[in-house]
């Protein structure tokens, strides 16, 4: 083939050459024959034309791609350069027919013989125009009958040389592909083929087996023995024992190749005559590695099949991939049906947008793994309600006409997951074990015990209002709600967050339950009961971590009653002011000890922690408002707690300076939470009545501070138990100010 390619060429280069040496002649004929003649020439005019000429010459030369054209375009362009020549400047050269046959020549060099054949047939029908309009084609003054035997034998030679060009273009070419056949079948077959003579030496050799031996010219084997192509030690054993039954050998051929394993069929049979022994070795290591991946494939415990663009499973996947769906005859199925009941309906439009994507490949193979959906699938058969977790991974495959399929791979990843489940859980537990201790630190001992005395007396409460079976549901939801809502402040308060944190989550349980039209289902409080008495375990092991700090220290000393209690109020303002960003001061320099002693201390510090907490969201101004107002830009929270001179009763009496009650609001709340009717709206003494009702709140959210509507019911209740008496005055952007009055326990 390349011998052929190079002749071509050769032949083409001196088509070339010949067309512009043909230009030349023609060019300098032409202007010798009119000056000979003594014809006036207008060499402005012929010199352009042999200009144009060299370059419509040139132009098709080179842009010509399929060269065997030029075997038309080139004759034509130089046979009509001679008679624009001719017929513009009147020249009449006596030499016309010769250039006419050499012009067919130079055709027939070219080896395009079917175009040659046009380009006589169109010239000579040229010329016999010319010569019906009487043109002297033949030369002035010469006869026209020798113009036409001119003519003849210029068409003569020129079939002649067409008759020689077929014989030696197409004849002759067959001939040489014929003879050459088997050279081609070695150059481009893909298996290992040798012929080899008596002696077993080689004769022909295919380039496969020629570079086995690390040798890219198979002529350069030629003459070699045939067991020196082959290397190895395996290798050179399977050639000999060919070799000596080589007339009649088949065998398969199992060996190593450059670190790989390799099979071979290997035949070999002698040729008619004296031609020699035919060796054909056919590489069958694809069709060995496709039955071991068989074997692999059904055996991994992975899942491995093929989707067409439609989204359906081939014929082929693995075995597993049942096991792993809990599906049977999976072919025809489309994937997206097989896992429809294991993500949302626009999940599965997303997953279907993936697909064409990975099928059209419009993006990286990086990218598409990026946003691959199907990372992690949380999968459900909704015939056995099986539960697994998958991880999908996809790449596309081209089959034989150009057809694009998806290959699946799904590994079954529950166990992983699971178990990084729990480690995470486990370092949660951890985080949060620790963290608790840390928040534990920061809070003063006495305080910390304290909270802790009102939590065991909170959920002692709480037991007691879930063993009395006297109480209806509501009633004791309420009741249950008022107690943890107490807790979680306190716990809030002393920056307790995690714990405060998981109150407030319970409190929001029995909030959706107390809102409930219908009768509370008795499982649903079983889950409740079950849901405080883990809250329950997490406040014994706030003793845990008490005792083992007071292993470290004293026990923090003898408590001190009056501190304590505006310790705890102090930090409940600071920490509220902190949480809603504004500036709020806590003063409290009128407290009787005796009263706090002697009092009910938890009942005194629990309505009012809520009562601040009230001041603080509701009632205290951001700093920029009360500047806008003309106030501080700080709000003052002032607490007195006084004996009555016959010490009968401990007067508590609670202000800020903040806002005051907006009256239109409650009235609004009021009326859509249906506590009070459109009639009452402006009933101060109604609307006041409204603000301590359970769920009743004019925040418009719900946070760890406010918006509950817990607050000021479950100060109500407190102050009911002990037969005490709530009031409030409240004035426009001056404040509120709530006065409670307590009868004092009677000492035993």
């Amino acid at each position: 083939m390349a011998k052929k390619k190079t002749e071509t060429a050769r032949l083409q280069s001196i088509g070339n050459i010949s067309a512009i040496i043909m230009l030349f002649i023609m060019s300098f004929s032409l202007i010798a024959e009119a000056l000979l003649a003594g014809l006036a020439i207008n060499y402005s005019f012929a010199g352009l034309v042999i200009i144009v000429g060299f370059i419509v010459v040139i132009a098709i030369i080179r842009n010509s791609i399929n060269y065997y054209k030029l075997a038309f375009n080139i004759p034509v362009a130089l046979f009509f350069y001679l008679t624009v020549l001719m017929m513009m400047q009147n020249w009449h050269s006596n030499h016309f027919f010769l250039f006419c046959f050499s012009l067919c020549a130079i055709s027939c060099v070219y080896s395009g013989f079917f175009r040659s054949v046009v380009f006589v047939f169109f010239h000579n029908l040229f010329i016999g125009i010319y010569v019906l309009q009487g043109t002297h084609v033949g030369g002035a003054g010469v006869p026209f009958y020798a113009m036409l035997v001119n003519w003849g034998l210029c068409i003569f030679g020129s079939i002649l040389m067409l008759i020689i060009t077929k014989s030696a273009t197409i004849s002759l070419d067959k001939a040489l592909e014929n003879q050459n056949s088997f050279r081609d079948l070695l150059d481009t077959t893909e298996n290992f083929v040798a012929m080899i003579d008596e002696r077993n030496q080689v004769v022909y050799a295919s380039k496969t087996l020629s570079q086995m031996s690390n040798i890219d010219d198979p002529s350069l084997v030629q003459g070699r023995p045939l067991i020196d192509l082959f290397p190895g030690k395996g290798l050179k054993i399977h050639a000999g024992k060919m070799l000596k039954e080589k007339d009649n050998y088949a065998e398969d051929w199992e060996f190593a190749l450059n670190g790989q394993k390799r099979y071979f069929k290997t035949v070999s049979h002698s040729l008619p005559g004296e031609s020699g022994t035919l060796i054909s070795m056919y590489d069958m290591t694809h069709l060995a590695e496709r039955d071991e991946i068989a074997v692999m494939k059904d055996s991994m415990k992975i899942g491995l099949f093929f989707i067409d663009k439609n989204y359906t499973i081939q014929d082929h996947y693995s075995r597993y991939l049942e096991e792993m769906l809990s599906e049977t005859d999976l072919a025809g199925k489309l994937i997206t049906d097989v896992i429809s009941d294991s993500v949302t309906g626009s999940e599965l439009e997303a997953i279907k947008d993936y697909f064409n994507m990975v099928v059209e490949r419009t993006l990286d193979l990086e990218m598409l793994e990026d946003i691959n959906p199907l990372n992690e699938l949380r999968y459900v058969n909704a015939r056995t309600g099986e539960f697994k977790v998958f991880q999908f991974a996809f790449a596309t495959v081209e089959r034989n006409r150009g057809e694009v399929f998806i290959l699946v791979t799904v590994y079954d990843i529950t166990t992983r997951v699971e178990l990084q489940q729990r480690l995470a859980e486990e370092e949660s537990r951890r985080q949060e074990e620790m963290q608790s201790v840390f928040e534990v630190i920061k809070v003063e001992p006495n305080v910390f015990n304290d909270f802790m005395e009102d939590m065991e007396h909170e959920f002692g409460s709480i037991d007691k209002v879930l063993k009395n079976e006297e109480h209806t549901t509501h009633e004791a939801l309420v009741k249950i709600y008022q107690s943890i809502h107490a807790v979680k402040s306190n716990a809030v308060i002393l920056g307790l967050s995690i714990f405060g944190n998981k109150l407030h989550m319970l409190e929001s349980k029995i909030k959706k339950l107390r809102e409930r039209k219908e009768a509370v289902p008795f499982g649903e409080m079983l889950t409740l009961t079950m849901d405080i008495e883990k809250i329950s375990q997490e406040k014994d092991g706030f003793k845990e971590i008490i005792s083992k700090l007071q292993s470290y220290g004293d026990g923090g000393g003898e408590k001190q009653t009056v501190k304590v209690l505006i310790d705890s109020l102090a930090k409940c303002a600071s920490k509220a002011s902190e949480d809603m960003e504004k500036q709020i001061r806590f003063i409290s320099n009128d407290i009787d000890a005796e009263a706090v002693n002697k009092g009910p201390r938890r009942v005194i510090k629990e309505i009012l922690m809520q009562l601040i907490r009230n001041s603080a969201v509701h009632g205290i101004e951001t700093p920029e408002v009360r500047k806008e107002k003309g106030k501080p830009e700080t709000g003052i929270i002032r607490l007195s707690i006084k004996l009555t001179e016959d010490k009968k009763y401990i007067q508590v009496k609670l202000s800020d300076d903040g806002r005051g009650l907006d009256y239109n609001k409650i009235a609004q709340k009021a009326i859509a939470g249906n506590i009070i009717k459109k009639e009452e709206a402006n009933n101060k003494d109604m609307l006041t009545k409204a603000i301590f009702m359970p769920g009743f709140s004019t925040a418009e959210t719900e946070g760890v501070h406010a918006g509950r509507g817990i607050g000021l019911n479950l100060v109500r209740d407190r102050i009911k138990e002990i037969r005490g008496t709530i009031k409030l005055h409240s004035e426009n952007d001056k404040g509120i100010v709530f006065f409670v009055v307590i009868p004092m326990p009677k000492s035993k």
